[in-house]
């Protein structure tokens, strides 16, 4: 089969009347040379799946001015959270549009699009995603935005505040659990883990210091405790340079009194024990706050393995 793409070497997706016009038969579409991306849009079977492939081919099928929305907006971003299904569109067209794997938010007046044409802005998609990731996802997704400079959490905090319809209160709620210097969603997960249940807020990747010479850089940190959570992804285990490190870093801290609590993902798997192990090392270090509230949402955003 010839290429049906537009200019040289690109191989682009390209609808039923494409097809026809190029002599593609309907026989040939259902054949192994093609494989159909949404109804009504196909790419050549060579090519690999993936996001923009999926949103290239379904912006030959919906309306001129539908714009990447909400989840798919951020995904196309970079981020790797929420399904990939179904791609997430925003339009002002007056007729609702049905596409199987596709959802296409109706709105009375077509927003401004982003610095990225064709999609939302960062703030106004992550404002739109409120209606389907839950809490611990939208801060997660508020904290890479702002590690990537695409916007700060004073900007999501304000958006927020203007921000009406479905997901609203829950967007003001992430937006003020944002924060800046956030490497990893799992630290996201790891931080809120311990905050919705009543802990202290711990500062975010902060560098350590003893008697004015540089320890490095940790995860988490309750300073006024000494309490150092750090989150130990397989990289530290597999990476020797990496390990190394890390045993030099943690001797140091215990130079400085600091109690250490290290995170894997299999304890993540068991978080109410995360919390008991960082609550230990609280009260070891003088703090007489409450016991941690562990309420049905907490159970819902974190709950542990079987």
């Amino acid at each position: 089969m010839r290429s049906l793409g537009h200019g040289a070497g690109v191989l682009e997706p390209f609808t039923t009347a494409q097809a026809r016009d190029a002599g593609l038969t309907p026989a040939g579409l259902r054949g192994p040379a093609v494989r159909r991306e949404h109804h009504g849009a196909y790419v050549e079977a060579f090519i690999e799946p993936d996001l923009a492939v999926s949103i290239a081919a379904a912006r030959l099928v919906l309306p001129a001015d539908a714009l990447l929305d909400g989840v798919s907006a951020l995904q196309a971003l970079g981020l790797d959270l929420g399904s990939p299904r179904p791609l997430r569109f925003v339009s002002a067209h007056p007729h609702q549009v049905r596409r199987p794997g596709i959802r296409v938010r109706r709105v009375r007046a077509r927003p401004s699009a982003g610095p990225h044409p064709g999609s939302l802005g960062p703030v106004p998609a992550l404002l739109a995603a409120a209606q389907e990731l839950d809490l611990v996802e939208l801060v997660a997704a508020g904290d890479w935005l702002v590690r990537w400079d695409l916007t700060t959490q004073a900007a999501l905090v304000a958006a927020a505040a203007q921000h009406h319809g479905r997901g609203a209160v829950l967007a003001r709620r992430a937006s003020a659990l944002v924060r800046d210097h956030v490497d990893s969603v799992r630290e996201t997960r790891l931080r809120l883990c311990l905050v919705l249940a009543g802990l202290p807020e711990p500062e975010v990747n902060p560098i350590v210091s003893l008697d004015g010479r540089r320890i490095g850089r940790v995860d988490l940190l309750l300073r006024r405790w000494r309490v150092v959570i750090e989150y130990e992804g397989d990289q530290h285990r597999t990476d020797r340079r990496q390990w190394n490190t890390d045993i030099s870093r943690h001797e140091q801290l215990a130079v400085t009194g600091a109690t250490l609590v290290r995170v894997t993902g299999e304890r993540m798997r068991h978080p109410r024990a995360v919390v008991a192990l960082v609550v230990s090392a609280l009260r070891a270090g003088g703090w007489a706050g409450p016991d941690p509230v562990f309420d049905e949402e907490w159970h819902r955003l974190f709950p542990s393995a079987r």
